[in-house]
């Protein structure tokens, strides 16, 4: 089965990165999409499960939102997919009208129990494989490794010569995700941290950096507008700049490539994979 969870809401708010990171630890993905037809259509042969967010923005049941579930329900049909609903009760009866109960594996009632939502995904997602306790226990195990690797690692480098440590900028608008990266960064790296485009060019004039990890959707001014930004001054032009994306789409990867950063990272990255892509971009500059 594919392990992919995607998840239809408005917006990706915090409830829904609490989930994305929750499914994470446990080795499954997850992806948001916008409750429109458009997107669900291209998005829903890559998930294993489905799980639709009725927020209050979806409470009202525009004419729009009914067409959405109803064809959420022909597409299940089609596909042979399987349905989480989280939502206040009286939202999800009224969502049951479009959506026939065969395809419905749980409903959670706002607000929700994360972890039972976490066991539900797990168990059908896993099922005759590993427990959630075990895939957790392979999880410690490979951080432990890896600590322990870097920390043996810090331990050789410090005996024959100290060295500087790089210093990241990370913007996003995100702060509960800037906290999560700047923790997996801190005992690495000088880490530097702004909400915004503006906060990002307030920082660069009073710092110096080595990789700049922006988010390309950000409010107001968007990643790409920062980009140019950075690119159009003397003083930042020529700092590297990672794209931060959570649309692995080609098309959009396609429009990243296009500005020609530095380069781009998936969100959907755990702590491993970000500590080793970091390690090989320094190693060879």
């Amino acid at each position: 089965m594919l392990k992919n969870v995607m998840i239809i809401s408005t917006s990706e708010s915090f409830a829904i990165k609490s989930m994305e990171q929750k499914l994470l630890a446990v080795e499954i993905s997850a992806y948001q999409v916008v409750a429109r037809i458009a997107d669900i259509g291209s998005n829903i042969e890559r998930a294993g499960l489905i799980v639709l967010y009725l927020d209050e923005r979806m409470a009202a049941m525009t004419a729009s939102l009914q067409n959405m579930l109803s064809y959420l329900n022909d597409k299940m049909y089609e596909s042979n997919k399987m349905l989480i609903i989280i939502a206040k009760r009286k939202d999800y009866e009224t969502a049951m009208r479009y959506i026939s109960e065969d395809f419905v594996l749980q409903f959670f009632d706002r607000p929700m129990n994360l972890d039972a939502f976490v066991q539900t995904v797990f168990e059908y997602m896993n099922e005759g494989e590993k427990s959630m306790e075990e895939v957790k226990a392979d999880i410690k195990k490979e951080n432990e490794e890896a600590a322990a690797a870097q920390q043996q690692k810090r331990k050789f480098t410090d005996e024959m010569v100290v060295v500087k440590k790089k210093k990241i900028l990370l913007v996003d608008d995100d702060a509960s995700y800037l906290r999560i990266i700047r923790n997996w960064l801190k005992d690495g790296y000088e880490v530097g941290v702004a909400s915004s485009g503006l906060q990002a060019i307030m920082w660069l004039a009073r710092n110096e950096v080595d990789l700049i990890l922006l988010d390309y959707k950000m409010p107001v001014a968007s990643g790409a507008q920062i980009y140019a930004m950075l690119k159009n001054d003397s003083q930042t032009q020529n700092i590297p700049v990672f794209f931060l994306t959570g649309n692995s789409e080609r098309e959009s990867v396609l429009e990243i490539l296009k500005l020609n950063p530095e380069g781009y990272l998936l969100k959907t990255f755990d702590r491993k994979a970000l500590l080793t892509r970091l390690e090989e971009f320094f190693e060879f500059r």
